[in-house]
């Protein structure tokens, strides 16, 4: 099989295939491989029952990400030398992070131990839990990859975006699946969330066992996907579970979560009832739904077109891998025939539902999407809850659509967006089948942390189950004393990526793009005679995003003054300064200057050109 058939494996759902011999051993082969049920068999630990008697070592469980924020999701659990990692997620920059593309986390512990590394096992395929991959993997040797079907696929096409598909060595596993990674031996569990094929992770080792749930909700009627299979997991419950780590993300929110069948029975009445065009904007990765609408549409005889990259991408690959349930040819690529045919018999589905600035749905409701105009009569339905952070965007975009002529239906109208984390009794329900030894809420800000924490003490007796918060760069051990939090802390920063450019950006650099956001520039040039150091004329002063200088001429000739009399006092106090020193105090003269003179703080470079 050579390097370019990666993809092979991904045309059609494949039915469990046998490992030939006794152990597994990952290959250099580079289509993903199954992981089958022949696989050596789980060596069962039960830890509550052994109380520590058997133990050997200490386990370490080390959150890189994931644990001070939704997002940058990546836990190492560490036992002697051998290590595996659950996830390799990014996160998006906020607004203050300005020009900055994304974040992911930092592995600078992994990099030291990297020929220790044995395999990174993914939850599902969002990119809060697969984005980083294009950076971790190179630098920790390629490493073996285990994932699901449909996360295996999300994460080749995530490599070859980057070029690093051909080196993957990538395994899909399922819940039948039983891998020996050093002395670990990984077992997975289907549970449910807003995308199929998710699972939770089973790692046990010598000294102890942890139960990851990666993200998860109980959804008895998921959209084509099967409900999370209860026995599985409290089969693994019984075996003696040591850590518990599991989602924070609706840790506060009250009862179950409502399922996507409630979502699909809007959503159809929705397609139904419209005489016009309708235009839906969701998350390109909530497959099941997407593949509901697309269901819906063809049964009213709408043609689906499709708007944005990631959109494309997503429903191309769901159909390559056999998930999608509708006919073929219901789905096409967006193109101008979206407004020539009868509005009636149009569905368009894009991306965008959280207002960014350069989305398909952004760029329709301000009349710039090339193939896509607003009109009088279209139904814009917003299928997503929004990010905190994104409200404001949001409403601008709905502003702009009402503007020309669309109604715009939100979650705030109708049930048209569920969320894939559980609510506080599927948590419970999730404690009631793992019984954990100790408790540690993962995935979420500290305060849904600790409202976590506060609403499981309700129902586990916390002086026989400690529930146990973590930040990014604790270390949690595991051994025969016991469960307890290192002293140790891991370096865990902000790894920042913008364009090309890849953890360079400093915190200063942030503040300049901030000062420049806020106040502008200006730019103040000096010519000199390069011996004496005397001006040859008054300096020359540029500004961008600071003062418009022909109608503040006198503000811009009273900063001339200034930097032409900081220049002189500065180079006649000491004519050998260096250049540098001589830059920094002009800068710190004229920024005091503007300061007082007019309460704003630009950014100041002066430039020296010598004759």
């Amino acid at each position: 099989m050579t390097e370019k058939k990666t993809l092979g494996w991904f045309k059609k759902k494949k039915p469990p295939t046998k490992e030939k011999g006794g152990k597994h051993t990952p290959k250099t082969a580079h289509a993903p491989k199954k992981v089958g049920p022949k696989t050596p068999p789980h060596k069962r630990h039960v830890a509550h029952k052994t109380a520590g008697r058997h133990r050997k070592g200490k386990l370490r469980i080390i959150p890189l990400g994931g644990l001070e924020e939704v997002g940058k999701n990546i836990n190492a659990i560490e036992y002697g030398n051998d290590i595996v990692l659950i996830d390799t997620g990014m996160s998006f920059a906020g607004p203050d992070m300005m020009g900055v593309d994304y974040i992911v986390p930092d592995i600078s512990y992994l990099e030291k131990r990297k020929r220790n590394v044995r395999g990174i096992l993914f939850t599902h395929g969002h990119l809060d839990h697969i984005g980083a991959i294009q950076h971790v993997l190179p630098k920790l040797g390629n490493p073996p990859i285990y994932a699901s079907n449909l996360t295996a696929a999300m994460v080749t096409t995530r490599l070859q975006e980057f070029g690093l598909d051909k080196a993957a060595k990538i395994h899909i596993v399922d819940e039948t699946s039983k891998i020996k990674l050093g002395a670990f031996e990984v077992e997975f569990f289907h549970i449910n969330h807003s995308i199929p094929d998710s699972m939770g992770i089973y790692v046990n080792s010598p000294a102890g066992s942890v139960v990851h749930t990666g993200d998860f909700k109980f959804d008895h009627s998921p959209a084509i996907d099967k409900p999370a299979n209860f026995q599985r997991i409290a089969e693994i419950g019984s075996r003696g579970v040591d850590v518990l780590m599991i989602d924070s993300t609706n840790a506060l929110k009250p009862g179950f979560c409502k399922s996507e069948a409630e979502v699909a029975k809007t959503l159809e009445n929705i397609i139904e009832k419209a005489t016009g065009r309708i235009i839906i904007a969701s998350f390109s990765s909530l497959i099941g739904r997407i593949n509901q609408i697309v269901g819906f549409a063809a049964k009213n005889k709408r043609k689906v077109f499709l708007s944005g990259r990631s959109m494309v991408e997503n429903v191309k690959l769901t159909e390559r891998l056999g998930y999608a349930t509708y006919p073929k040819g219901t789905v096409r690529k967006i193109t101008p025939q979206a407004n020539s045919m009868p509005p009636s018999q149009v569905l368009i589905l894009t991306t965008g539902a959280q207002g960014e600035t350069l989305s398909a749905l952004t760029r329709m409701s301000i009349g710039e999407h090339s193939q896509v105009k607003i009109r009088e009569g279209d139904t814009v339905v917003i299928s997503a809850t929004p990010i905190p952070g994104n409200e404001l965007a949001i409403v601008s975009v709905i502003n702009n659509l009402y503007a020309q002529g669309a109604k715009v239906i939100t979650k705030n109208e109708m049930d048209i967006h569920v969320s894939g984390h559980a609510h506080q009794e599927e948590l419970k329900l999730m404690y009631g089948l793992i019984k954990p030894r100790a408790y540690v809420p993962i995935h979420g800000e500290l305060y849904m942390r600790m409202g976590h924490i506060e609403m499981i003490k309700k129902v586990a007796d916390p002086t026989t189950i400690p529930t146990i918060l973590e930040n990014n760069g604790d270390v949690l051990e595991v051994s025969h004393q016991g469960i307890r939090k290192s002293k140790e802390k891991i370096p865990c920063n902000d790894i920042l990526v913008d364009g090309l450019g890849f953890g360079n950006i400093g915190s200063r650099v942030i503040q300049d793009r901030k000062v420049m956001a806020n106040d502008g520039v200006l730019v103040v040039h000096f010519h000199a005679y390069e011996e004496s150091r005397r001006l040859v004329s008054d300096p020359n002063i540029m500004s961008r995003g600071f003062l418009y200088l022909k109608e503040s001429e006198d503000v811009a000739k009273e900063v001339r003054q200034v930097a032409k009399k900081a220049y002189e006092t500065i180079t006649q106090q000491n004519r050998k300064i260096a250049l540098k020193d001589l830059k920094i105090e002009l800068e710190r003269n004229i920024s005091n200057f503007i300061r007082k003179r007019l309460r704003r703080e630009p950014m100041i470079i002066p430039i020296i050109m010598h004759t």
